[in-house]
């Protein structure tokens, strides 16, 4: 039995916070509206990315694209302000020599080659409106991208070349010292392949700076997808983080984290979900050199696995991508890190080891490593690399990219 549609609510929060916003002034004269507009700003950004996956297929995937964005962002108005993104993705070549992922009309069709998800479209990535009805209470409503924190529940999958975007309404608080507040109503989830996922997702946040020592912060995620096929990813998570640094010396600086939550099943979803997820970093920072170390937990097993279906998850568990979605006997990875800045140059080399959260099985390993070069132009020229070693979760996978970006 489907899901029923549910309202527009995302034009419906849009419509308010306009209404609410006309009815408001600013405590200085403003300038005009035809100021604020023709006193915007535009931003460009150009990344183009060859990339090459070899894994159980016969033939490598390979994918030569093109993501443009061209914005504008308004000035400030009666304390509104509003931003528009346009957003091109293109092949330059080798459109049929990869799976593109591409939801629907967007998919190449093509089974024989590894997966690539940037599949071709134009479209609106970005038209929002920002109103200030105080200093420290920003409100936005619209189609945005959203990064909560370090992106492991909510981001933008900036990495590939469709960003993803939501449609959603944030409100965020600043009038407390050291104390910060967001609220944020998700309506719809626009995926990295093009598709659109309505769902009523509420995402409740507060973080506390203690000056000197650190960041404590607690949050509250629901996740409650409209469509049927994806009510198995519905999910209540509750959790809190601690993060901070310290100057051990001129030389010497140490960061630490430690974060823990709890994810059960809610909403249609119709399994029985009562995971645990941990994650703890420590890094050192010796001049130009730093070295980290992690362990990261997605619990799994009878009482069903941890997952973060808004996450930007290549950022998380190897840049292979092999653990988009976490196994049904969960995900330990156990990583070390170090890198370097040498000027212009950045450095960064990762080992993981994976393994099962429920039982003994030993899931594999990889190697991640990057070149990135940052010309005195802003062009970034990067070499990015990924070797996952299999065990007992899915196969051998080598991914190469060469890309470069720049904009203003």
């Amino acid at each position: 039995m489907s899901h029923p549609p549910k309202p527009h609510s995302r034009f419906l929060i849009l419509g308010l916070l306009l209404v609410a916003a006309a009815t408001s002034a600013a405590a200085e004269d403003p300038p005009s509206l035809g100021e604020a507009i023709t006193k915007g700003k535009i931003s460009l950004n150009l990344r183009y990315r060859y990339e090459e996956v070899d894994g159980k297929l016969d033939d490598p995937g390979k994918a030569s694209t093109l993501r443009t964005t061209l914005g504008y962002r308004t000035g400030w108005w009666k304390r509104l302000a509003a931003f528009v993104e346009f957003e091109d993705v293109r092949n330059l070549g080798l459109s049929n020599e990869h799976n593109n992922l591409g939801a629907g009309s967007l998919w190449n069709g093509v089974t024989d080659r590894p997966v690539i998800a940037d599949p071709p479209l134009t479209e609106v990535n970005q038209a929002y409106l920002d109103w200030k009805p105080i200093d420290a209470l920003p409100i936005r409503g619209g189609r945005q991208e959203i990064i909560v924190d370090n992106s492991r529940f909510i981001g933008n999958v900036g990495w590939r070349q469709n960003h993803q975007s939501f449609d959603a309404a944030k409100i965020h608080f600043t009038g407390i010292e050291n104390l910060d507040l967001g609220l944020t109503y998700i309506a719809q989830q626009r995926t990295v392949a093009g598709a659109s996922r309505p769902m009523s997702t509420g995402h409740l946040d507060g973080a506390y700076t203690f000056s000197g020592f650190g960041k404590l912060r607690a949050y509250y995620l629901s996740i409650d997808y409209d469509q049927d096929a994806l009510w198995e990813l519905s999910t209540s998570t509750i959790g809190a983080s601690f993060a901070g640094k310290a100057k051990l010396s001129d030389a010497l600086n140490l960061t630490y984290r430690l974060e823990l939550a709890r994810q059960s099943d809610t909403g249609n979803n119709p399994d029985s979900v009562d995971a645990d997820y941990i994650r703890a970093d420590l890094g050192l920072k010796v001049g130009r050199v730093s070295f980290g170390a992690g362990y990261e937990v997605l619990g799994g097993g009878d009482d069903g696995s941890f997952n973060t279906p808004l996450a930007t998850l290549h950022k998380f568990n190897g840049w292979a991508d092999r653990f988009l979605a976490t196994p049904a006997d969960g995900l330990q990875d156990a990583f070390l890190s170090v890198g370097a800045t040498l000027g212009k140059w950045n450095l960064i080399g990762i080992y993981h080891d994976f393994s099962a959260d429920s039982g003994s099985a030993s899931w594999g390993n990889e190697f991640d490593a990057q070149v990135l070069y940052t010309a005195p132009w802003k062009q970034k020229i990067s070499l990015k690399y990924a070797r996952y070693e299999a065990d007992e979760w899915a196969w051998d996978t080598d991914k190469i990219w060469i890309w470069t970006s720049w904009g203003f």
